[in-house]
């Protein structure tokens, strides 16, 4: 059992509610197809070649506000029809629906398989109907739509089999048309064709062990039944509904699966991802090229159809087309900025608080945009109900690959599909970003990036891009704290949990909130946890930002962890600030003869930048730990450099030999010149100002009394990723290993005591309570290594099966 902290909150019923972007726009201009954007739109606008054109055309959109409009009847029919269909079920059914159920939500489908696992041990096993909420994606199992690359592609399809399976039902033929496209559609989806076939896969689940969506997907299969549309129609029974994220915290995913939170429980785990979850889900960013994609497959479709198309449709593909080129514009002409009052002069690096582009309010950059008389509602309203998406970029897809999509793709063709696969992905971006600028202005920030802010060669940002970033998560989960009967926020690394309820419910009344903590279950004497000031000459350990490149402070540290590999056994796991540190260490360490030296006491990895060496680099480090033959050759166990906010930080279990000891590098504060940081830290102090202004709200309650501030969320960012990293190496109860914090700053004391530092005292408790600040010599160091791994010799050195990454 892994140390926690949960906080309850029970619902209350009085609470409701100069740029160098021109160049992109002026060179040629690389297209979807490889060609330039002007021949591909020649190319998109040549003779069919007797397909019928009656699959890419809209239907008429005379007026948002005609109630009598076709399209608009069609849609709402449509929709509830989908939204109703986790609840189809017969009278008994109904009866049958538990009003108080518990639902458990974690970030990824790997966490939710290992709280199934973990309940498949437990004697609720059996006793629980448990039902797994998964996305298309993810369940389905038709021969031809499971194929599709496309998440957007998977969805359009699938609706489109399960209105015709619905039409049929209600005896009506619906919008069919003649194309062969439209007559498989016609033929709907045989996985949904009889209810009693659903009926036998809920029978089944509910008989068997707990499932998670492997299992699901696999009995579907078994017995010819949708997956995704079986286990939706089992929420209203279940009394356990295991789902991700993004299904229960977006109103929209909620609403589509027909989650009902009123008079329930909800579970969060890995509490501390919420914020920011919550954040990206409502956040979206899209690239000058993506705007110009879309612009390509629009005018292409408008040239193909505008004389078939209706007055309304051809009004707000114009409208789309003059947003899209005011967004263009917008990025070319952004210019670089330095306003003072977005910058924050902070620990590490004070000389880069000045950011390149611009930061807005949403109502300022509408203003800028001169598009004040286009209507952001209505806009949003005709790209959901029109389908206009999936009717562009249906043509774009059948112009680029014309032939049978059975037939084997060559290169040409495999490329060109991609293509179009990103030109979808680019629309639904456009419509994201049109649904962000509807929100209330002071709950979030538009960024202005021109194309001359290079990241890390990301192409997306060399173009230049607009971001909407979601500061105000609070108002996102107020749905959910209202509707739940309790809600459970759970977690290894809430520490400090006011930061949790400031962001996330800060009106809500202390005695409506319950904290619950407690201890590491592995024995204190299976912990060394060692703050480290000085290295083994007496060199002061200072990895801010001005001076952890001295060549002096690299040596040092190379020193250091020359002395663990001397004495701690198996594998030593180090983290670092950033691949660019760790590149400059590594090529210090070679030029000066240490990379050598080390290697003469253990094999030495490196986290690779590309994701997709990870595993391998893992596999290859594991082997090497157990190896025992490499004793012979005078060396035993390995090295592994590591990278905080990397794929080995989170998600990697380094139990047993796999991290005998875990040396975190300095505090891994981030860039205080990041926009979006410096916007959520202005939005924090902004609440904090409001919050204490007053005793008492417009609600009437009192506010949160604390000193948070947007300078102490920056250091719990820091912590945050500082507890990640070294809770990787003690996995379970017979686990130990020494945790090394190396820095002065962790063992900085205002006081002349023994107290740890700021930053230590946001340590896990488990870690912080065993915390030994090393201020002297490095000689105490390694005698409280030697001591620790001495006494733990006895012990089997072994190493666990390595699970899967996050």
């Amino acid at each position: 059992m892994r140390e926690f902290s949960v906080a309850t909150a029970s619902n209350s019923s009085s609470q409701r509610e100069k740029s160098s972007a021109r160049r992109v726009l002026k060179n040629s201009k690389k297209s979807l197809f490889g060609q330039n954007f002007e021949a591909h739109g020649k190319m998109m606008l040549d003779d069919m070649n007797g397909t019928k054109e009656e699959d890419f055309l809209l239907d008429d959109y005379e007026s948002d506000d005609d109630s009598n409009s076709d399209v608009k009847r069609k849609r709402d029919f449509l929709e509830d029809l989908d939204n109703e269909s986790s609840n189809e079920g017969s009278d008994e059914e109904a009866e049958m629906q538990k009003t108080l159920k518990v639902f458990f939500c974690s970030r990824t489908h790997s966490q939710l398989s290992q709280f199934i696992k973990e309940l498949q041990r437990t004697c609720f096993s059996s006793s629980l109907k448990t039902v797994s909420i998964g996305s298309r994606k993810s369940l389905c199992i038709h021969p031809e739509v499971s194929k599709l690359k496309h998440s957007f592609r998977i969805n359009e399809r699938c609706l489109e089999l399960k209105r015709a399976n619905d039409a049929k039902k209600s005896g009506k033929k619906g919008h069919v048309n003649e194309g062969k496209r439209a007559k498989k559609a016609a033929a709907g989806c045989p996985m949904l064709r009889k209810k009693s076939d659903q009926r036998v896969f809920r029978d089944i689940a509910w008989e068997s062990e707990v499932m998670d969506i492997e299992d699901m997907v696999k009995l579907g299969e078994n017995i010819g039944v949708c997956p995704y549309y079986a286990s939706r129609r089992m929420i209203p029974m279940a009394d356990l509904v295991v789902l991700p994220y993004q299904s229960l915290l977006h109103s929209g995913a909620r609403d589509a699966t027909g989650l009902k939170l009123k008079g329930c429980v909800v579970v969060i785990d890995e509490a501390h991802n919420l914020v920011d979850s919550i954040g990206n889900m409502h956040s979206c960013q899209i690239s000058a090229t993506q705007l110009q994609q879309v612009e390509v497959l629009l005018n292409a479709y408008l040239g193909r159809f505008r004389e078939r198309l209706g007055a309304g449709n051809r009004r707000y593909i114009l409208t789309l087309l003059r947003l899209i080129k005011a967004l263009l514009n917008r990025i070319a002409s952004a210019a670089e900025v330095t306003d003072q009052s977005m910058t924050y002069n902070l620990m590490n690096d004070p000389n880069k608080g000045k950011s390149k582009g611009e930061i807005l309010t949403i109502n300022d950059f509408l203003f800028s945009l001169d598009v004040d008389n286009i209507n952001m509602f209505k806009l949003w309203k005709y790209i959901k109900e029109s389908n206009i998406v999936y009717k562009v970029s249906g043509y774009a897809e059948h112009k680029s690959n014309p032939n049978d999509s059975t037939q084997p793709l060559n290169k040409e063709s495999e490329r060109k599909t991609q293509d179009i696969g990103g030109a979808i992905t680019s629309f639904h971006t456009l419509a994201e970003m049109v649904l962000s600028l509807m929100s209330a202005n002071a709950d979030g920030r538009i960024l202005i990036t021109p194309s001359s802010c290079a990241c890390d060669n990301d192409f997306e940002q060399q173009v230049g891009h607009i971001k909407f970033v979601m500061l105000n998560a609070a108002r996102s989960f107020k749905q959910v704290l209202e509707h739940a009967h309790a809600i459970i926020l759970a977690g290894g690394t809430l520490q400090p949990i006011e930061e949790l309820r400031y962001r996330l419910f800060p009106q809500l009344q202390e005695d409506r909130v319950h904290t619950f903590s407690c201890g590491h279950i592995v024995p204190a004497e299976n912990v060394l946890a060692l703050a480290i000031a000085r290295g083994p000459t007496g060199r002061t350990f200072d990895f801010t930002y001005q001076s952890r490149g001295l060549p002096e402070t690299m040596e040092e540290l190379g020193r250091l962890l020359f002395n663990l590999c001397c004495v701690v056994p198996e594998g030593i796991v180090v983290f670092l600030p950033s691949f660019d540190y760790e590149q400059q260490l590594y090529s210090t360490w070679k030029a000066t003869g240490i990379v050598d030296k080390l290697l003469r006491k253990k094999a030495l990895f490196r986290e690779p930048r590309d994701v997709t060496g990870v595993e391998l680099t893992l596999q290859e480090y594991k082997s090497t730990v157990l190896d025992t033959s490499g004793t012979t050759n005078g060396r035993s166990g390995a090295v592994l450099l590591s990278i905080v906010g990397g794929k080995m930080s989170e998600g990697i279990n380094f139990s047993d030999g796999m991290g005998r000891c875990v040396v975190m590098v300095g505090l891994p504060y981030p860039s205080p010149s990041d926009p979006e940081l410096m916007e959520r830290m202005n939005f924090i102090d902004q609440i904090s100002h409001s919050l204490t202004a007053s005793k008492i709200t417009d609600d009437g309650l009192l506010p949160l009394q604390t000193g948070y501030s947007g300078r102490e969320y920056y250091e719990n960012l820091c912590m945050k990723a500082v507890n990640q990293s070294i809770g990787r190496a003690i996995r379970h109860i017979g686990d130990y290993a020494a945790i090394l914090l190396v820095d002065a700053r962790y063992t900085a004391s205002s006081s002349a005591s023994s107290a740890p530092s700021r930053q230590a005292s946001k340590l896990p408790s488990w870690i912080k309570d065993r915390l030994i600040c090393v201020r002297g010599s490095y000689g105490e160091v390694q005698k409280q290594l030697h001591q620790f791994f001495k006494a733990k010799a006895g012990k089997s050195l072994s190493v666990q099966e390595l699970p899967s990454h996050d």
